[in-house]
């Protein structure tokens, strides 16, 4: 019984996973609690601190990944969301994932599909994993805790920023020296469409702001398109990432 829910999850994960890679139908819809990408703590440094770090985006973006990678601990909210243009109704395919890392293979995960409020949690630790449905928590045989955790790794920031800052070199321009979430950053702005073309369609419009620490790890990121899915329906989209409580002591133990 336990495995033939495990497995439904797993088709069912997939499912997200496909309409996430094909679904430009969608614009988003703005956000008012405060988990919210877009109401991070995010403050102007003074002008005169503002030029004292600016770098060619080439400089600041290259390697940025393995500065990522090389991270201790972190908390980090994603969201991608999917809204037609002529309804504010989110989108199957619409998610928000909040999780907890502590190097070197500590993860905790909270999965929301947000257009019908389902989801799970999840805790992987070295080879063990264990998922929370229905208020229980059970351990993952191993042959699924590998599949399940690739998929939740797919949008987990260290991927989800490799298949974004490659395109970012060349069409970023320098705002100004903020401080995000405690963190000192040097804020850019993108008019790169290569990311949107990603989910299909025709991307009409996109454009980014980008956060990334003097230490040249990124700190936040919000990416937005609108255009038409190969459908021939209009709407947009949004993909945006925060990371907070950076290097800072974060407990991940099993549930049980």
């Amino acid at each position: 019984m336990r495995r033939n829910r495990l497995w439904l999850l797993l088709v069912t994960l997939g499912v997200i996973l496909s309409l996430a890679a094909c679904a430009p139908k969608a614009k988003t819809v703005e956000e008012t609690t405060p988990t919210s990408i877009s109401e991070a703590t995010t403050t102007e440094a003074p002008p005169e601190e503002a030029t004292t770090t600016e770098a060619p985006p080439e400089e600041v973006f290259t390697g940025s990944s393995e500065v990522l990678k090389s991270l201790k601990s972190y908390r980090y909210l994603i969201l991608f969301k999917f809204e037609g243009e002529e309804t504010a109704e989110i989108k199957p395919g619409s998610i928000e994932i909040k999780g907890e890392y502590v190097a070197p293979d500590k993860m905790h995960t909270t999965w929301t599909d947000l257009s019908s409020k389902e989801g799970f949690e999840a805790i992987r630790i070295s080879d063990k994993a264990w998922i929370k449905q229905n208020g229980e928590w059970m351990e993952i045989p191993a042959e699924y805790a590998e599949s399940l955790m690739q998929m939740v790794l797919m949008f987990g920031p260290l991927n989800s920023w490799d298949t974004l800052y490659t395109g970012l070199p060349g069409t970023s321009n320098l705002v100004s020296m903020e401080i995000v979430n405690g963190i000192p950053c040097l804020h850019y702005t993108s008019n790169h469409k290569g990311w949107g073309v990603l989910f299909g369609g025709d991307i009409a419009e996109a454009r980014g702001d980008i956060w990334i620490a003097e230490e040249g790890f990124p700190v936040k990121y919000i990416f937005k398109a609108s255009g038409t899915d190969t459908e021939g329906n209009q709407g947009s989209i949004e993909w945006s990432m925060e990371l907070r409580d950076v290097n800072q002591p974060i407990s991940i133990e099993p549930p049980m």
